[in-house]
């Protein structure tokens, strides 16, 4: 639910999504609430247990760019649930109808600038909401930080209180930081320990000495090769001129007989 100041008394007037009409309970004015000045306020529920969560957490260490002792020797130091504000704009874009969604809090994760929000799953966040265990965490800046750079006209803005896993988490003596979306399950890490490149550099090595191996014995191979073809065929012609003089012998011998 929102809130603006009645234009005709100043009395403070809460207003509901969807609606584009209130009366002032106070003098009676008919309002139009003009949704693109007036600030709304939904949280999105968590939709993954937080054992689930730490499932996602041991399946994401064994990811194959991951140091390969990540999975067995990661040790959750650090669990969190929190809701992390973000503005959310819907605008008017040359006619087609755009979203836009921006961190309310200083945050330097990649991926947490263009979280996706489920419209259907959004409930309204007001006095009745029940955090449970999770922390609602403030919010650190106003949407003007944003709202002049958007393109297009403004349709609609929101804060959102996005569902989040904090886990830091120890390995080989530093720590490491991840979020999980809580609605979705993604995660976001800004650095992890990665494996080593030296074996990949010595597979590579490897491969290109073999290739090299290969081409020069390709090469010595068709070498021989055409030297032999080179060879039988001199081999064949001296053969072929020693039949042929052979041949021609006894006619000489026959004719020199004659003679005398």
């Amino acid at each position: 639910m929102s809130s603006f100041a009645c234009p005709k008394c100043g009395a403070n007037v809460n207003v509901s999504t969807g609606v584009h009409f209130i009366n002032c309970k106070y003098c009676g004015t008919t309002v139009f609430v003009d949704r693109s000045g007036v600030m709304f306020y939904y949280v999105l529920p968590f939709f993954i247990s937080d054992e689930k969560a730490k499932g996602i957490f041991k399946r994401w260490t064994a990811n194959p760019q991951a140091d390969k002792e990540l999975e067995s020797k990661a040790k959750i130091t650090g669990f969190n649930k929190q809701y992390f504000p973000v503005y959310q704009f819907r605008r008017d874009v040359n006619g087609k109808e755009k979203f836009y969604v921006k961190p309310a809090k200083g945050t330097i994760l990649p991926g947490m600038n263009n979280l996706t929000i489920p419209a259907g799953d959004i409930k309204i966040f007001d006095e009745s909401f029940n955090p449970g265990d999770a922390k609602v965490l403030d919010v650190d800046f106003g949407m003007d930080a944003y709202i002049n750079d958007l393109e297009g006209v403004g349709k609609e803005q929101a804060l959102v209180y996005f569902p989040i896993f904090e886990i830091d988490y120890e390995f080989n003596g530093q720590v490491y930081k991840i979020i999980i979306d809580g609605s979705s399950g993604k995660v976001y890490s800004a650095n992890y320990p990665t494996r080593s490149s030296v074996p990949y550099g010595l597979v590579a090595m490897a491969s290109f000495g073999l290739a090299f191996l290969g081409g020069l014995l390709g090469m010595i191979v068709s070498f021989i090769f055409y030297a032999l073809i080179i060879a039988a065929f001199f081999i064949g012609y001296y053969f072929a001129m020693k039949v042929t003089k052979t041949s021609e012998m006894p006619g000489e011998s026959q004719s020199a007989v004659e003679a005398f």
